[in-house]
């Protein structure tokens, strides 16, 4: 059997890329997932035509998967054009963090931050 929380993934957890507060925020939005109390809060600043992100900051609290997983997103989608977030699935963030596969009672806590940014935009 695969072990989901290994070494990586839980310095994700530990460590996660733009964590924090970002001061001049286009947009920001939270998510709650109640099933298990994980909250995640995304803010995002975008280029002046509203095309692309420039900026993505979050903060938030929960299971090592929903932290890691908003850490990998964070960093995936600097840059990305806002047209194209919708496209973002499950699977890229499986990737992302390195894991073939995951159980069906934590897709809600992998997806908690692809959930907010797609409902910032």
């Amino acid at each position: 059997m695969y072990d989901m929380y290994h070494e990586d993934l839980l310095d994700e957890a530990k460590n996660p890329n733009n964590y924090g507060d970002l001061v001049g925020a286009d947009v920001t939005t939270t998510q709650f997932n109640a099933s298990c109390g994980d909250v995640i809060t995304v803010a995002i600043k975008l280029s002046a035509d509203k095309t692309k992100i420039e900026e993505v900051k979050w903060k938030g609290h929960g299971c090592i998967i929903s932290q890691a997983a908003m850490s990998v997103l964070s960093e995936k989608i600097k840059g990305y054009d806002t047209s194209k977030l919708q496209e973002l699935t499950k699977e890229q963030i499986l990737e992302e963090l390195g894991l073939p596969q995951i159980s069906m009672g934590r897709v809600k806590c992998l997806l908690l931050g692809l959930s907010a940014v797609k409902k910032i935009l």
